[in-house]
């Protein structure tokens, strides 16, 4: 199957779309920027279920981390089919 990429896949939304994702059949990427705990938890709820998961640590501010995500899922082998951009920015 493919690859479905969820920023902000941590918590809240994210989690929960990528739940739904992997019970579709996606591999999903499962970024996030601070809580690898948090996204931990999301993949071993996934891999559970039956699916297959990967973390993908990166501040979606920050253009070359953006780019290095993507450097990283491309070396998954795995068509990337679907970006759900989640994850929020807040500029103080």
């Amino acid at each position: 199957m493919a690859i479905a990429l969820v920023t902000g896949a941590s918590r809240g939304i994210g989690k929960a779309t990528a739940l739904q994702l992997a019970s579709e059949g996606y591999t999903v990427a499962v970024n996030f920027h601070h809580n690898i705990k948090a996204a931990t938890e999301v993949i071993n709820q996934i891999v559970d279920a039956g699916g297959k998961a990967f973390a993908v640590r990166a501040d979606i501010s920050d253009e070359a981390q953006v780019m290095a995500m993507f450097a990283s899922i491309d070396r998954e082998g795995e068509p990337l089919a679907a970006l759900v951009n989640n994850a929020g920015i807040l500029f103080e």
